[in-house]
């Protein structure tokens, strides 16, 4: 008997412990790495960076895009995106670049809302663009499908709310995603950003022949005419300066337009440059009295002839150029006070008079913020001379502030604490998100 119930209590033994063995969870398998999980998108060529400010990885994503989406079978290229990472649990501050973009760039709500930021480098700049460029298709809309493109294969991996920005062009571009995919993202921020509605808006002429007082106005007129005739003298300045920059900062900037053109195009420039410019008032603006390199020093404090004018500059701007006489406009100036000293002028663009400009895209864009979109909000500077020309929008849904003194850098820091808490109350509500 004891045999008996010894055997009985060892059977039952072996069988709980069979079934706490068969019960027992499986430990689950470790997830991909983030690297590999970008690297398995199709069409995605990753590289890892060393991360910045609150990221906790950097990536460098080359992608392979449609020239044009409409044709799946054609012609591709390949486009820049920059993924800084903090956790595919957080939201993603998708930002929109206007033109190229050389290396990432921390933007004004990622660190504020501490959270994962995607850029996209625009179509047609910088390492976007192809190699033998068909310019037919830089569109708004073609755009906006090389975002939604990219969006739809990185939700995959981060799946909360994502908020558009954009700066400038970059805010313009933001929004014209928003027209053609409006449920791609839960809200956008697009700040300093301008809808121009025909190729050559005259706004800007209201603007600065009423900004600041009459007398500063008519220094700004004499400065430019002092220029113009003494174009030659200030050409002759232009070389030695190119050389000190390129020694200096150890770069190689060269121009194909003559330095005299060179003059020229930043005499016109320059009274939207300087009511731009944060640095300087009118005592700044060299009187009849001035030397010629007086006159040069004040100008080149005043533009950037490097980002404007330069071989480098010329290929920064090429894409802007193109749309911006085809679709989204660009600001008109009165140079009638000019006419007689402007003579022969080298052109900035290989375009030439064969652009068509078609207002109906921005028509469309502006009927569809002022009746459709929302979940907007808009920033600009009140002493910004592109604030003359803003999305305009009655929908409660959408919120408009001009923050007071600032110009074209204004952005989240610059908000008094009343404006970053109702924008930071209509993002929590948005994405659904509290920081």
């Amino acid at each position: 008997m004891k045999i008996l119930r010894l055997l009985l209590v060892l059977s039952i033994a072996v069988f709980w412990g069979c079934d706490k063995k068969s019960t027992e969870p499986t430990p689950p398998e470790t997830p991909p790495d983030l690297l590999e999980q970008l690297q398995a998108i199709e069409g995605f060529t990753v590289t890892e960076l060393t991360p910045t400010d609150h990221f906790q990885r950097l990536f460098e994503i080359h992608l392979t895009q449609l020239l044009d989406h409409g044709n799946p079978a054609g012609p591709t290229f390949t486009q820049k995106i920059y993924v800084g990472h903090v956790d595919e649990a957080l939201p993603v501050v998708y930002e929109t670049e206007g033109y190229s973009r050389n290396n990432f760039r921390v933007r004004d709500l990622s660190p504020w809302m501490q959270c994962n930021q995607i850029s996209v480098e625009h179509r047609f700049n910088g390492s976007s663009k192809p190699d033998s460029p068909d310019w037919q298709y830089l569109t708004i809309k073609q755009a906006a499908d090389d975002l939604h493109v990219i969006a739809e294969k990185l939700k995959t991996i981060y799946g909360a709310g994502w908020v558009s920005t954009g700066r400038s062009k970059g805010g313009e571009t933001a929004v014209f995603y928003r027209r053609f995919y409006p449920d791609d993202v839960d809200a956008t921020v697009a700040f300093v950003a301008p809808l121009l509605l025909s190729e050559r808006d005259d706004r800007v002429i209201n603007y600065l022949n009423t900004v600041g007082d009459e007398e500063c106005r008519n220094k700004i007129k004499s400065f430019q005419r002092a220029l113009l005739r003494n174009v030659d003298q200030l050409a002759a300045l232009v070389p030695g300066y190119v050389d000190w920059v390129n020694q200096t900062f150890d770069v190689n900037m060269t121009y194909s337009i003559s330095y005299e053109s060179v003059i020229k195009h930043a005499a016109i420039d320059y009274p939207f440059d300087f009511w731009s410019s944060t640095a300087h008032g009118c005592l700044s603006i060299p009187d009849s009295t001035a030397s010629p390199q007086e006159m040069f020093d004040h100008l080149m404090e005043v533009i950037d002839i490097f980002l404007y004018y330069s071989d480098y500059g010329l290929d920064f701007w090429e894409g802007w150029y193109y749309q911006a006489q085809t679709e989204i406009g660009d600001y008109k100036l009165d140079n009638s006070h000019l006419a007689d000293l402007i003579g022969n002028l080298d052109v900035l663009h290989g375009f030439g008079n064969s652009l068509v400009f078609d207002p109906a895209p921005m028509a469309d864009v502006d009927n569809w913020v002022r009746t459709s979109g929302d979940r907007i909000i808009f920033i600009y500077g009140s002493e910004d001379p592109w604030t003359v020309a803003p999305f305009e929008t009655s929908n409660l849904d959408v919120l408009k502030i001009i923050n007071p003194g600032t110009k074209h850098e204004t952005g989240i820091v610059h908000l008094n604490s009343a404006n970053q808490s109702h924008v930071k109350a209509k993002l929590t509500g948005w994405l659904n998100y509290s920081f």
